[in-house]
C-alpha cells in the first residue's frame, strides 16, 4: 500500500487535481527510498566484514562512514534524495496554485482574530532557524509573505501528508494521538489538565486532539511562523476545535510561571540544536503547575537510532535533506536536560511507546521516544 491512510479533505485542502498523481509520484518516492535502504545496508554489511569481529561500536561507525561517504554509488543516491523532495513540494505547490481562488475563498470565510490567534508585529525568529530550510521546503516553515498570509501553513499541512505517505493519519494528527493514548493514559492515567501548551506546534496537527481528549480544558499552541499560526487558527476553526494559538519562541515564551499542567511537543527536539533543547526543557519546567506533566515526544529513529542503517541514515539526513540539529543531543544527555531543568531524578521517565494508529492494528513495536518529567 503506498498510502498508508486517505487524507481527510476537508475545505482547505487542495481539490483540483487528479489525487492519482499524488500516488504516483508517492509511488516513485517509495520505491526510491526502498532501493536506497537496500544499497545503505548492502554496503554496510560489506563494511563490517572488513573489520575484525570485536571492532568496538564507535570504530565501526566511523568506517562505515568513511567507506559509504566516498562511495560513488551511495553519494549518486545521497543527491536523488534531495531531487526526491524537490519534486515532492514542486508538486504540492502545483496543486494549490491550481485551487488557489477557492482556498482563499474557504481561508477567509474562517480566518480567525482576536484572543485565539495572537501574532507579535516584531517577532524574531531565532538564527538557528533561519539557517536552513527545514526538509527543503520551499522558503522554509517560518516564510510569512505579505500577499499570502497562509500560504506556508497550506503548504506544509498538504506536503506533511503526503511527505508521510499519510501514516501520520487522514488529518495528521498520529503524533498528538499516540501521545494521549500511548504515554499520558498509559503512564498518567489521573491527570485531568486544564491548561495545555503545545509547543512548536505547526499548523495544529497534534494540538487539535487535545481539544477533544480534554474537552475542558484551555489548549493552547505554540510556533514561530506566523503564516502556520494563521493556517492553524483558521483550520481548527473549519474542523470546530477551540485551541488557542499563538506566535511564541518554545525556548522562552512570556506566559506567566506555573501557568499550565500539561506541556508537550511533537517531534520539535529534533529540529533544534542542543543548546535550544536544553532551554525547551527549562521553559517547560518553569510553565509547570505543581504536579504538572511534561511529555516531548519524538523520533526513536532520529533520537536513538536501532541499527547502523538508521545511524547513517539520520546522520545523512542533517545534508541531503536539510535537517539540521538532528544528531546535535547524545541520547544520554536528556535526563540531564531534565535535571538541570529541575525536575527530580525520579521525576524523569523516557518511555518508548508505539504509535497509536499500530497499536489499533496489532503492532506494538516502540517507534517513538517520551522523554515525561513531573514537577512536584
Amino acid at each position: 500500500m503506498v498510502l498508508l491512510s486517505k487524507q481527510f479533505q476537508h475545505d482547505l485542502i487542495p481539490r483540483a487535481h487528479a489525487a492519482s498523481d499524488d500516488v504516483a509520484l508517492i509511488s516513485q518516492i517509495k520505491e526510491f527510498r526502498d532501493s536506497m535502504f537496500g544499497l545503505f545496508q548492502q554496503k554496510i554489511t560489506q563494511a563490517i566484514a572488513a573489520l575484525p569481529s570485536d571492532t568496538d561500536e564507535e570504530t565501526q561507525y566511523r568506517h562505515i562512514r568513511y567507506e559509504l561517504d566516498t562511495c560513488p554509488e551511495v553519494a549518486a543516491v545521497h543527491r536523488q534524495r534531495g531531487e526526491w523532495q524537490d519534486r515532492l513540494w514542486a508538486r504540492v505547490l502545483e496543486t494549490i496554485e491550481a485551487d488557489r481562488d477557492r482556498l482563499n475563498a474557504v481561508y477567509a470565510a474562517h480566518q480567525v482574530t482576536g484572543e485565539n490567534l495572537a501574532l507579535q508585529r516584531d517577532f524574531v525568529i531565532p538564527l538557528h532557524q533561519r539557517k536552513a530550510d527545514i526538509h527543503r521546503m520551499p522558503g522554509g516553515y517560518h516564510l510569512d509573505d505579505e500577499a499570502d498570509e497562509f500560504g506556508t501553513g497550506l503548504l506544509y499541512d498538504h506536503g506533511t501528508f503526503l511527505y508521510g505517505r499519510g501514516w501520520f493519519g487522514p488529518l495528521n494528527d498520529e503524533l498528538g494521538q499516540t501521545l494521549i493514548h500511548q504515554v499520558l493514559a498509559q503512564h498518567y492515567p489521573h491527570l485531568n489538565p486544564r491548561h495545555i501548551l503545545d509547543l512548536g506546534c505547526a499548523v495544529g496537527h497534534s494540538t487539535l486532539p487535545y481539544a477533544e481528549a480534554y474537552p475542558e480544558a484551555r489548549v493552547t499552541g505554540v510556533d514561530l511562523g506566523a503564516s502556520l499560526l494563521r493556517y492553524g487558527a483558521a483550520r481548527a476553526n473549519l474542523l470546530g476545535k477551540s485551541v488557542r494559538f499563538a506566535q511564541q519562541n518554545a525556548e522562552k515564551t512570556d506566559f506567566a510561571d506555573q501557568s499550565f499542567d500539561l506541556v508537550v511537543s511533537h517531534i520539535l527536539l529534533h529540529e533544534i540544536p542542543g543548546v535550544a533543547r536544553q532551554r525547551v526543557f527549562a521553559e517547560s519546567y518553569r510553565l509547570l503547575k505543581p504536579g504538572g506533566v511534561m511529555v516531548h515526544l519524538e523520533s526513536q529513529l532520529f533520537m536513538d537510532p536501532p541499527s547502523a542503517v538508521a545511524r547513517y541514515f539520520r546522520d545523512t539526513e542533517v545534508w541531503a535533506n536539510s535537517e539540521p540539529y538532528l544528531a546535535s543531543s547524545r541520547f544520554a544527555e536528556f535526563p540531564n536536560y531534565a535535571l538541570e531543568a529541575g525536575f527530580a531524578p525520579d521525576a524523569f521517565h523516557v518511555y518508548r511507546v508505539p504509535g497509536h494508529s499500530a497499536t489499533l492494528q496489532g503492532d506494538t513495536t516502540p517507534r517513538w521516544l517520551a522523554f515525561c518529567g513531573t514537577k512536584r
